[in-house]
């Protein structure tokens, strides 16, 4: 029967999430169950009358151990989740000892019956801990899970669930002070050794609990903050090996940490140990050289990133490549769709480290007129303002918002793209929520030459006049 209930419990604790533990089963040893009632009848008023009042008594004739090495509140409401779902919702947890039971209570007297017990008279050693201390679950077998083994009336499995150090304690000293009838009651000396010994398990479980909650805090608990992120890569990117010869990558400032913070939430990589291990795979924080230069020619043109703008765009191409993306408009109003691309186009002047070396770069991309007057349109349209603020009649400027969507859309399905890639960023919500006036501060750009060369030289007109919001606009 003990048996069945440990691997039962063996595959549901993995389902469950439950990896750091034990089992262990034991039935009552015939020998070791006649030692406990000559102890236990010692206590009582009269005699054991019959099998069922022995069995009623005795409530561990069979017994499975759960073993936690990081006995967390975590694992133990998921032990208790287990067993409730197996055994049924009315199988509580009892807590050895009770509460109620005084923490200074004796353990039996060792005495043979029908002799003059001379440890008996000796002075009783008063413990100052608790002793061994579980969770316990008594889980009925019914015909469900009493499978083949010959279940009789009422039988049933005690579960206790304790700390791996608790375990330990438990093999050596529970069986000393309690169940040794043949051996004597332990010295004074024993048992004060014992108790010693005991409070540094409870101090140890204490201890492993806090070290575990550290630990996921560390490692699993989400970035809740863009704070939160920054500690991290500034612990990461800087770490004190003095004898390398290598340089540490750059660490990522500013908006850089935003975007990326608000990526790894929308992919759900938000914690240590997800993102780590890329970091790594990258060869951060020293050997990053090579896989940064190999991601910077996997577009084209050929970019060239801003320093601390590096690792951003280089961690979150290494995670999204694989990924296919569909840019649809559908759901989208007007003002969202603008606000969308003059957020690309304000990525790209991060990302390459200004303005001018994002304008740059758009005139070397292969564009028709008409695309670079798309293009012109996020730069210095006139109507800009009113687009993003919406009072506008969304029907007749959907037509122009378009255009240079569909040329936005069109490079995001392609690979080699920084500015497809950068508005998949964009359309992801990788960016800051600004009001219209921020956003066109923001965008510093000058329009692109109508000529499709990679002449810096254009004539701007009135551009940055048109730039700002029209006079009288709130």
């Amino acid at each position: 029967m003990a048996k069945l209930v440990e691997e039962k419990l063996s595959s549901l604790l993995k389902e469950a999430g439950v990896t750091k533990f034990k089992l262990s089963r034991r039935a009552k040893d015939p020998k070791s169950l006649r030692e406990k009632l000559i102890i236990r009848s010692q206590g009582r008023k009269e005699a054991y009358k019959d099998f069922q009042e022995i069995k009623k008594d005795i409530v561990d004739l069979a017994g499975v151990r759960i073993i936690l090495y990081m006995p967390t509140q975590e694992d133990n409401h998921k032990v208790k989740e287990v067993i409730q779902k197996e055994w049924g919702q009315d199988i509580v947890p009892r807590i050895h000892p009770p509460p109620q039971e005084d923490p200074k209570a004796q353990p039996p007297l060792w005495i043979e019956p029908g002799k003059d017990n001379e440890a008996a008279k000796r002075p009783k050693y008063r413990p100052l801990h608790l002793g061994y201390r579980a969770v316990h679950y008594r889980v009925p077998m019914r015909e469900k899970q009493g499978g083949a083994y010959g279940r009789l009336e009422d039988d049933q499995v005690e579960i206790q669930v304790v700390s791996a150090l608790t375990h330990a304690w438990a093999e050596v000293g529970h069986d000393i002070l309690y169940k040794s009838l043949a051996e004597g009651r332990p010295s004074l000396e024993e048992e004060r050794i014992l108790d010693a010994l005991n409070g540094l398990i409870q101090s140890g479980d204490l201890l492993l609990e806090q070290f575990q909650k550290m630990y996921i805090k560390r490692t699993s608990q989400p970035f809740k903050y863009r704070e939160d992120l920054m500690r991290f890569l500034r612990n990461f990117l800087n770490p004190d090996e003095a004898d390398s010869d290598l340089e540490p990558a750059q660490f990522p400032r500013g908006e850089g940490t935003y975007i990326l913070f608000k990526f790894l939430q929308m992919e759900n990589l938000n914690t240590p140990r997800q993102v780590l291990p890329e970091l790594e795979r990258l060869g951060y924080p020293f050997h990053h050289h090579a896989k940064e230069d190999r991601i910077r020619e996997s577009f084209s043109p050929i970019p060239k990133f801003a320093p601390n703008m590096s690792l951003v765009i280089c961690l979150t191409r290494h995670l999204l490549h694989e990924k296919p993306y569909n840019a649809s408009s559908e759901s989208k109003s007007v003002p969202i769709m603008f606000s969308i691309m003059m957020s690309a186009l304000t990525l790209l002047d991060f990302c390459l480290g200004g303005p001018e070396e994002a304008k740059e770069y758009l005139q070397k991309l292969d564009m028709t007129e008409q695309q670079i007057e798309n293009i012109n349109f996020l730069l210095e349209g006139p109507l800009r303002y009113e687009i993003l603020l919406g009072e506008m009649d969304q029907e007749k400027y959907k037509s122009e918002v378009q255009g240079p969507w569909e040329w936005f859309c069109n490079n995001a399905s392609d690979p080699d793209s920084l500015c497809g890639f950068l508005f998949r960023l964009a359309d992801m919500g990788c960016r800051k929520n600004l009001k219209p006036r921020t956003m066109l501060k923001k965008l510093q750009i000058l329009p692109l030459s109508r000529s499709n060369t990679a002449d810096l030289t254009c004539d701007t007109g009135s551009g940055a006049d048109l730039a700002q919001p029209p006079e009288g606009a709130s």
